[in-house]
């Protein structure tokens, strides 16, 4: 290696560090009791063991009530929720069990929710981390995060509790007031950071934002020049993707484009965090803390970009070939291109943000949100009982390649639909035709991790399947039994099977 090479490394490795080191000692101020300040109705739970034993009694070192919260069954279904009013910086948390009593919490799991409907469990090292909690009804244990937390609502789930007692608990959430400027992206409108001269050529980027989303594809950012230099980030299926390339050698042997792929299952409605960092041909592309180091192909250094870069979606002035990608649907904050806040910009006109139909600052919540199943796992619902007529339509992903996503009883046999060998199978089993049993499928590779529809109709003499509202997925069969319907549907499994 070149000392002038070796020199850029060590200054590139030593800001990074300073960064971080900047980092941590501003996130060792955010201290503060969140929990204790709020009022009795921001603490719910899934259940009460009595009046006194309320979730509003659960504060800290506080003896109110019966001392703490105790749900009426201590069992693995129970959690304590707080509601801390606006999204807060969340750095530690700390338990104790109930006051004067033998009841605690021995081991649990946070969950953290922007809505209270959608959550995420908290990760560290890569896994669903699971808290040691308490021993005894009155000593306090804290921990601090291994890494801060964006979030609203706080969920905590007990794993283990005293064998003396009953499950308790009184908790304190600790950090600071968090705030962002945020834009909603309907799909249409594009954000295009014009820059101050015509042609820029820049030898060190760093661009960070956080995103979050429900579409799949759709892309983040792009910019380009017109000798063939661009950047792009974009998602796809549900991956993030990144593209770079600094140019190419006139007689086309050196190729310059680069691409890295990271994350999956993007589209979960959460946020996530990007910061893509250069200088000349190195990289460091980080989502949700995890970095990827790599290289640009190719032999220059300097990014050449003309007019422009766009977030949300492609700008203007991009080139025809560079067209039939989708625009970003979901909300992004805290855009930064080398310095400049652009939602602040945004926020304060200094940016044309004529392509959006609507600009609001707040993010639209969808009105569904998806549940996770496990192999033991099912939901049940009350279905109407005696029609002559069974219609079901619901989304699905897995990577497994065969499981049970919906079954229910009929008055006279079974209605089971799955997925075997990555294909959707519909079985109707009726017992009043000597056990007649109607089989039918449509799809294939359907365990790809992507969202997929099913739709179901089957009445007397009929059955159609469709396959994501694909009419040539559609499959329809002649059926020489009547339906009659049971009164309970089980979804993702049933109490003997499992997704």
């Amino acid at each position: 290696m070149l000392p002038g090479k070796e020199l850029t490394l060590l200054l590139w490795i030593f800001s990074r560090f300073s960064s971080l080191s900047a980092a941590s000692s501003a996130s060792r101020k955010c201290d503060e009791a969140l929990a204790t300040p709020l009022s009795h109705t921001a603490f719910t739970s899934s259940s009460v063991y009595s009046s006194g034993y309320g979730a509003g009694y659960a504060k800290l070192n506080r003896r109110g009530g019966a001392g703490g919260w105790s749900p009426v069954d201590t069992d693995h279904y129970q959690w304590l929720q707080v509601d801390l009013g606006t999204r807060k910086q969340v750095t530690s948390i700390a338990t104790q069990g109930r006051y004067s009593s033998s009841d605690w919490t021995m081991q649990y799991r946070l969950l953290y929710s922007d809505t209270g409907r959608n959550w995420r469990p908290y990760l560290q090292d890569g896994n669903i981390w699971a808290f040691s909690g308490n021993s005894n009804s009155e000593s306090v244990v804290r921990h601090d995060l291994q890494h801060a937390v964006i979030t609203r609502y706080v969920r905590i789930i007990p794993l283990e509790w005293s064998e003396e007692g009953r499950i308790g608990l009184r908790v304190e959430v600790y950090g600071c007031s968090y705030w962002a400027d945020v834009i909603n992206f309907e799909g249409q409108g594009v954000i295009s950071y014009r820059f101050k001269m015509k042609k820029m050529k820049i030898l060190k980027d760093v661009i960070s934002l956080k995103f979050k989303t429900t579409a799949s594809n759709g892309v983040l950012l792009h910019g380009e020049g017109q000798q063939g230099d661009y950047i792009s980030l974009e998602l796809k299926r549900s991956k993030l993707l990144l593209m770079i390339n600094l140019g190419s050698n006139q007689y086309g042997s050196i190729l310059g484009h680069t691409s890295v792929t990271s994350g999956s299952l993007l589209d979960d409605d959460h946020w996530h965090s990007v910061i893509i960092e250069r200088y000349r041909r190195n990289v460091n592309f980080t989502l949700d803390r995890h970095t990827q180091h790599f290289r640009t192909n190719g032999e220059f250094d300097h990014l050449d970009l003309d007019y422009e870069i766009s977030f949300g979606g492609m700008p203007v002035s991009a080139k025809p070939s560079s067209g039939g990608r989708e625009n970003f649907v979901g909300c992004m904050e805290g855009i930064t291109y080398n310095g400049d806040n652009i939602t602040n910009l945004v926020k304060r006109k200094k940016i044309d943000t004529s392509s959006f139909r609507n600009l609001t600052f707040s993010c639209s919540e969808t009105h569904s949100f998806p549940v996770f199943f496990n192999a033991t796992s099912f939901l049940r619902l009350p279905g109407l009982q005696d029609s002559d007529t069974l219609s079901v339509s619901l989304s699905f992903r897995t990577w497994n390649p065969s499981g049970l996503l919906f079954y229910t009883a009929l008055a006279d046999g079974v209605v089971e639909v799955g997925l075997t060998e990555g294909k959707v199978t519909v079985y109707i089993n009726v017992a009043q035709k000597k056990n007649t049993r109607i089989d039918i499928s449509s799809g294939s590779g359907l365990n790809d991790g992507q969202w997929h529809n099913v739709y179901l109709h089957a009445l007397e003499n009929y059955a159609m399947l469709t396959i994501d509202g694909d009419e040539a997925s559609t499959v329809r069969t002649v059926i020489p039994i009547q339906i009659r319907t049971g009164g309970q549907y089980y979804f993702g499994g049933t109490y003997r099977d499992g997704l």
